[in-house]
């Protein structure tokens, strides 16, 4: 048995009295506090009573969820504010080479912010930290591959607060031990072994995207309809029967060639209305307590339509609840395709029309939602410029293929054997960034 010794001042410090976080502890003893090194600042949450702005401004709120996995962020869609509350928070701006650390919900993902638009300011989340290396001799890349090494993210593990939302304060990131910043030298070599991971890892990534991608093209192939690129035309007048506007919209963009010819492509087919194979959950309640899984559409990834964790959720006053099996579809910007079939009952943001299937294979519905034959569509359906979004009755109305039942199989099993491919592309990627980490692991602590 391996014994242990504890000074009783850890036991203070630490607030622990548990073995294996003591057990844990052993071979960090020549480590040094992560402060000697960087500076570590909180962000910020916006204050009551204010709000995002609903006008396009160059000054932006960053929320980890819009973050991927290998770092990249779309500052395009990033929440606006306004330049007077930029100023109010203008002490929580993050800039380019700044280290993130998220430290609430999932504790210890960890980015270096890159490519920031010159003529952007960006204000942090309060649900993550900036750190900022004290010198030149100390590399933000070099610092964030060592946060995500395992002796790092163990003690991080260690250090987490157990409340409803998991946390780590400040203080804690601080004290943090890591091994003595070695030359910069050497820090750029780990960099370039772990930056070499990360490219490997992105032709994975793009593989995927590519497999995804074949899928609407499949689709339009088996239904027999002529996948043309739209052209724009000269001109924007669109002839139109009077038949065609009675008991409906008569805006222009409701007759959009792109629109028009989609539904074409579609009619040549068996088809129907969203309407007539769904039947909608009305269900809303105001009591949503902490322990409730709720999915906002942040917690939906685009490109495949699976349920992600989060750390952050929008203020909540009300929410649409949900049951395993039905679908969630956007009404705000469809055009991110944040289309879910439910894995599980809980409750969402009202800006989701939920609804269930029937007399169609529900995964087949799932598929067309998210594909260019409806996004097409709603691209020209939506009102409201800053925040675009879709009426239900818009919704309810769009046009969709129906054909017969073994061909919706068939459909349903190619994308999940794509999904399948898909997710192994994703698995190899993960694979090559723990590989580097073990390599850099090895070449630190030698």
């Amino acid at each position: 048995m391996k014994k242990v010794d504890v000074h009783i001042s850890d036991i203070i410090n630490s607030q622990r009295i548990d073995v294996a976080y003591f057990t844990e502890k052993i071979g960090e003893a020549s480590f040094v506090p992560l402060s000697k090194y960087v500076e570590i600042k909180g962000g910020k949450r916006i204050p009551k009573g204010k709000s995002f702005s609903q006008e396009k401004t160059n000054y932006l709120y960053l929320r980890l969820s819009e973050i991927d996995d290998s770092g990249i962020i779309n500052y395009d869609s990033l929440k606006c504010i306004s330049e007077d509350l930029f100023n109010t928070l203008q002490r929580y701006e993050i800039k380019n080479d700044q280290v993130v650390f998220s430290i609430a919900g999932t504790i210890g993902r960890v980015f270096v912010i890159k490519d920031i638009p010159s003529d952007k300011r960006i204000v942090l989340t309060e649900n993550c930290a900036k750190i900022q290396p004290k010198t030149e001799q100390v590399l933000s890349d070099y610092i964030s591959i060592l946060l995500n090494c395992s002796f790092v993210q163990k003690q991080i593990e260690r250090n987490k607060i157990q409340t409803t939302i998991p946390k780590i304060g400040l203080d804690r990131i601080a004290k943090l031990k890591i091994p003595e910043i070695t030359s910069l030298d050497l820090q750029k070599e780990i960099i370039h072994i772990y930056q070499n991971a990360q490219n490997a890892r992105l032709k994975k990534t793009n593989e995927a995207k590519r497999l995804l991608n074949s899928i609407d093209d499949y689709i339009v192939d088996v239904l027999g309809i002529v996948n043309t690129e739209h052209k724009e035309q000269s001109n924007s007048f669109y002839k139109q029967k009077i038949s065609s506007i009675i008991g409906g919209r008569f805006d222009p963009p409701q007759f959009h060639p792109e629109r028009t010819e989609t539904l074409d492509k579609i009619k040549k087919g068996n088809w129907c209305k969203l309407r007539s194979v769904i039947h909608n959950v009305k269900t809303t309640t105001s009591s949503i307590s902490k322990n409730d899984t709720y999915v906002g559409l942040e917690n939906i990834n685009g490109d495949t339509g699976e349920y992600v964790i989060t750390n952050e959720k929008e203020s909540i006053s009300s929410a649409a609840l949900f049951k395993k099996g039905n679908i969630l579809f956007p009404k705000l910007r469809p055009y991110l395709n944040k289309v879910h079939r439910a894995q599980f009952d809980g409750c969402c943001s009202t800006e989701f029309h939920v609804f269930e299937a029937h007399d169609i294979h529900p995964d087949f519905l799932t598929i067309v939602l998210r594909s260019n034959l409806v996004l097409a569509q709603t691209k020209h359906l939506m009102t409201g410029n800053t925040l675009p979004r879709l009426q239900t009755t818009d919704i309810e109305n769009l046009i969709i293929p129906y054909p017969d039942m073994d061909v919706q199989v068939m459909i349903v099993d190619f994308v999940r054997n794509i999904q399948y491919k898909v997710n192994l592309l994703k698995e190899d990627g993960n694979r090559l960034i723990d590989d580097a980490k073990l390599k850099i692991e090895n070449i630190i602590l030698r």
